[in-house]
């Protein structure tokens, strides 16, 4: 009998969290960390059936109401096995072929939105009328068990009210993340086309690397419309299928953002709709950024930017190039959020012109964030120091320099891996538990700070003294699609024994 499977599918599923304090049992990451780390929102079915089939091809494993007429997602997977003719790039114009830099940064992230605007305009206003098949646009496989079935997102992020300013209620974050053809190479180049190939990926070193001017976007929805929050008023919205998360699901009795009709439970999906607040644009532009040879840029939805429409109205958060590992500032202003953004952290601009939530959650000392990622937890522990309030750490960059196979550190700069939590001050058994952090500016803490090329794993080497593979910046190969993988390849593997 084929086991049933809650939606959506774990973010953690690399990580089994275990407590510090003696006196605490091992913690979930639901029940314990929801909040705290705001890209761990949901919680596993650990594909454990020996009977269940994972197909990595799978859209979506929820089908829409019967009643549901419109659109549904696609998934683009039949990766192009050669590189598009053509060097030239508009961002390179920015910058005359040279190096990105604070002066430079606005307008190049005006570039790759630009360049990237007729496809996404699309996508977000005439989604009737989009088709994956020829875009241009592809997506990672095996994330279908996690993808709701009209626009293809799943949960991003969670956060409880008083994380953004103004924010008053639970919201959580929906994503879609899309590469282009050059980049999408590379996902052929690991995964193949075939589920054969996809069950036997190349993860080495020739493969995982991506081609100069490669582009990955990712879309981040937020399940407060602008009756809720207000700097949402009249953003872009998009119609999706899903359970209510648990990050959100106690503001079902206060939100004005679905009818009283509304049937979503955490068990049960639903039609509703949500906010565009950001969207991510990163490049592999080398020349611009020859240390990691990544640059990472951030849109927000400012409701108050000039422009036509909520599309106009996604400005510039910021971009990031680089660590600036020779910047460690350990005041209490570069560590307790809302931080104060550093001037000499030159390998990152920050919009000074950007709408005040989406500074809320900027990364230590400045760095970028965006406010559907991870950069804040709260509380938190860095051994002998307790942030109720919340600890900034790593950034877009930052959090992205772990991508390696196998995972032997975490996204953030956690004092271990698996992470551990620990009780707050005074308390034997609180459900509040903190993730247990680095030591800020400590040498363990600054591996997360590097700028680091792509081919150089974050480490540390496995237990075996196996160096892991750098996966060359992408979160989403090493964080969603192969843990997926692994589950599945361990559930064939049961099935052969039997």
């Amino acid at each position: 009998m084929k086991k049933s499977l809650k939606y959506p599918m774990s973010l953690l599923a690399v990580a089994v969290l275990a407590p510090l304090s003696a006196q605490a049992e091992t913690r979930q990451p639901e029940s314990e960390l929801v909040g705290k780390v705001a890209f761990l929102t949901s919680t596993a079915d650990k594909l454990g059936d020996a009977n269940l089939q994972i197909d990595p091809f799978l859209a979506s494993a929820l089908s829409p109401p019967a009643d549901y007429k419109g659109p549904l997602f696609t998934l683009s997977h039949d990766y192009p096995t050669e590189l598009p003719a053509g060097t030239s790039y508009p961002w390179s114009k920015v910058t005359a072929n040279g190096k990105i830099t604070q002066a430079n940064a606005n307008a190049y992230v005006q570039a790759l939105k630009d360049y990237v605007s007729p496809d996404m305009k699309k996508i977000v206003f005439d989604y009737a009328n989009w088709n994956y098949k020829n875009s241009g646009w592809y997506d990672s496989i095996w994330l279908g068990i996690e993808r709701e079935p009209i626009r293809g997102v799943y949960v991003g992020s969670g956060f409880p009210a008083g994380t953004l300013t103004g924010q008053t209620l639970p919201v959580t974050t929906y994503v879609l993340t899309l590469y282009d053809t050059r980049a999408a190479k590379t996902l052929g180049d690991i995964w193949g086309k075939t589920p054969e190939r996809a069950m036997n990926p190349v993860l080495d070193t020739a493969t995982t690397q991506y081609a100069e001017g490669s582009v990955i976007v990712k879309f981040a929805m937020v399940s407060a419309c602008g009756s809720d929050w207000a700097p949402m008023e009249k953003a872009a919205q998009w119609q999706i299928y899903a359970p209510v998360n648990t990050s959100n699901g106690s503001a079902l009795n206060k939100t004005k953002c679905v009818g009283e009709n509304f049937k979503g439970t955490t068990a049960q999906p639903a039609m509703t709709n949500v906010s565009l607040m950001q969207f991510d644009i990163i490049v592999k532009d080398s020349v611009a950024s020859p240390q990691t040879g990544w640059v990472f840029s951030t849109l927000v939805y400012d409701k108050n930017a000039p422009g036509k429409d909520a599309w106009d109205k996604m400005i510039p958060l910021g971009a990031t190039w680089g660590g600036n590992p020779d910047v460690i500032n350990t005041n209490p202003t570069a560590l307790t959020p809302p931080v104060t953004i550093n001037p000499k952290l030159t390998e990152n601009w920050v919009n000074p012109k950007a709408p005040l939530y989406s500074k809320s959650t900027l990364g230590w000392d400045g760095r970028l964030s965006g406010p559907n990622d991870g950069a804040v937890v709260a509380p938190a522990w860095t051994g002998s120091h307790y942030y109720p309030a919340g600890l900034a750490n790593a950034g877009c960059l930052g959090c992205h320099s772990s991508a390696q196979y196998p995972m032997t550190s975490f996204l953030l700069p956690t004092s271990s891996q698996p992470p551990q939590t620990i009780d707050p001050p005074l308390s034997s058994s609180d459900p509040d538990a903190a993730l247990v952090m680095a030591t800020p500016g400590s040498k363990l803490w600054m591996n997360w700070f590097q700028s680091r090329d792509g081919k150089t794993p974050m480490g540390p080497n496995t237990d075996e003294g196996q160096a892991p593979v750098a996966l060359d910046y992408d979160m989403v190969t090493a964080f969603k699609a192969i843990p997926m993988w692994k589950q599945a390849k361990a559930a064939e593997s049961k099935n052969t024994q039997q």
